[in-house]
């Protein structure tokens, strides 16, 4: 596994903290699974399906997340053989993870408003609006900067991040995908209470004066001292909150898949959805979202209803009505010159 580490290490300079992070979990994994023992020259085939194996049976992880082992496996037994450190690249006939969908869970519109009841009365309670009217991320949310908020324009950009990564604040514009980077509209009811944020910001700065942190001035959503909300304490505060009320369970990243829903409840195409949530891709989109579509399918069967019992679609009778129309002019048309040659 020490060709493992090295490889991690030799690409820390090009990888993000969190994601350099997220390499080294990987690796301590790896280790404490195989040990000290097994050498690089000794990896086969067996030993990582036997990985896949422990890692989907006894952990329970899925596919999605098993994933993220091969991102580092493949790449570091590829680069071995390419430099002739083992014989042959054990990764070559390892079968293909399936993706797997995992069920989302979300709030509906009156599970929302039953929300924001309770947590507009404390300090996150702007940012659960804004995660569930935008279906921001966590560290979109803490990366938000008042220079990304255009008041004038009425738009709103997400080009930040912040994480916190063994307590280290890390702000960062590399974001998750390109498509991450987007602007969308200064929706009226946030933009209020953002202005109405910002002038208790103001307020708070001269209310605590020496002992106000201006090292997050730009930043959207700071406490009344001026330190950040960081990701971790969002979700352990939104989670305390739901307990403490005896509201239905679900992620603070959930408020993201209701926003989804609610979007795809009122008939908004999933390339749209695709480029307010930022997503990578529509494919991504269309296979974390299709199942709430129902609308589409109700119109499915509806066309394929009348199809079959030989009712005629919608398009047909408009078809039919516009036909029956011009018939109706040219018959007015035809009388009128029979009643004018009369006249003569």
């Amino acid at each position: 596994m020490d060709f493992i580490k090295k490889y991690i290490e030799d690409k820390k300079t090009i990888l993000s903290p969190s994601t350099y992070a997220g390499y080294l979990h990987i690796y301590k994994t790896l280790h404490k699974f195989y040990g000290d023992n097994l050498k690089l020259k000794d990896v086969t085939y067996s030993h990582i399906l036997d990985f896949y194996n422990y890692m989907k049976n006894e952990k329970h992880v899925k596919n999605n997340s098993i994933k993220r082992y091969k991102e580092v496996l493949s790449p570091a037994l590829s680069l071995a053989y390419r430099d002739d450190l083992i014989p042959k690249n054990p990764f070559e006939f390892i079968p293909k993870l399936k993706r797997e969908k995992s069920k989302q869970e979300y709030y509906n519109k009156n599970e929302l408003e039953k929300l924001f009841e309770i947590t507009d009365k404390t300090p996150i309670g702007l940012i659960v609006r804004v995660a569930a009217f935008y279906g921001f991320r966590r560290s979109e949310i803490s990366g938000l900067r008042w220079k990304s908020i255009d008041f004038e324009n009425k738009t709103i950009t997400i080009e930040n991040k912040v994480l916190n990564i063994k307590k280290e604040i890390i702000c960062s514009e590399v974001l998750k995908t390109l498509s991450s980077n987007r602007t969308l509209p200064l929706l009226p009811e946030i933009e209020e209470l953002l202005l109405k944020r910002k002038s208790e910001i103001e307020k708070n700065r001269v209310l605590y004066g020496a002992c106000y942190n201006h090292k997050f001035d730009d930043y959207v959503f700071v406490n009344d001292v001026g330190d950040l909300y960081l990701p971790d304490f969002i979700t352990h505060y939104f989670g305390d909150l739901l307990k403490k009320h005896n509201l239905k369970h679900i992620r603070f990243h959930d408020l993201r898949h209701s926003c989804a829903s609610l979007l795809v409840a009122n008939g908004v195409p999933m390339k749209n959805i695709q480029e307010w949530l930022g997503h990578s891709s529509y494919n991504l989109t269309a296979d974390t979202y299709s199942h709430l579509d129902f609308e589409s399918k109700k119109q499915s069967a509806n066309v394929i209803s009348k199809a079959l019992s030989n009712e005629k679609t919608d398009s047909e009778l408009d078809d039919e009505i516009e036909k029956l129309e011009q018939l109706l002019k040219e018959k007015q048309e035809q009388r009128r010159k029979k009643l004018m040659d009369a006249e003569m």
